[in-house]
């Protein structure tokens, strides 16, 4: 874990250290985000993530409608990676440590300094048949996954699964024109 870590801030820090103001352009966000996926694509556990994500909810969906969604849920989590990118200004992130909560659970945690703050990341990972994957990321104390059972649980409790759907794929499909 600590190799891609390392390998995802080799690839940042060549990317912006020829800037002037070290930002990240759309361009060079999208290739550093296929860079990244295809460190990190192996470690993510989308399908966990996108369950959790949506709660008790999951299993009332049909097989079929649980890969459209997890599918979904994972191009949207990637978009949103990618536009974050554009805010990456040559921040240092380093590993501070870990602990294991549980037998099959184990928290990395991150720190990177921003506008001089010290702030911490939290990859959670879980145990996958002797696989660990990142299941959550808290990121300045707030879980990416609570964040989107949040906005999923008001969605889905003034309308269907369908109008979630859409909404993901309505995201990702904005973003691609």
């Amino acid at each position: 874990m600590q190799k891609n870590i390392q390998q995802t801030l080799a690839i940042l820090q060549k990317t912006t250290s020829g800037n002037k103001d070290s930002t990240i352009s759309n361009a060079q966000a999208e290739q550093i985000s296929k860079e990244i996926f295809a460190l990190f694509d192996s470690i993510f556990d989308y399908s966990l993530m996108a369950q959790l994500s949506l709660s008790k909810e999951y299993k009332a969906l049909s097989q079929a409608q649980q890969i459209e969604y997890t599918k979904a849920f994972e191009q949207n989590l990637k978009k949103s990676f990618t536009d974050k990118l554009k805010l990456y200004k040559d921040e240092k992130i380093e590993v501070v440590g870990g602990e294991k909560p549980k037998p099959n659970r184990y928290n990395l945690k991150t720190s990177m300094v921003l506008d001089g703050k010290i702030n911490y990341i939290i990859f959670k990972f879980h145990d996958n048949n002797g696989d660990w994957k990142i299941y959550d990321v808290d990121i300045l104390g707030i879980s990416i996954i609570q964040t989107y059972r949040s906005q999923f649980s008001d969605i889905l409790a003034k309308s269907d699964f369908n109008t979630l759907l859409n909404s993901l794929q309505s995201e990702i499909s904005f973003e691609a024109k």
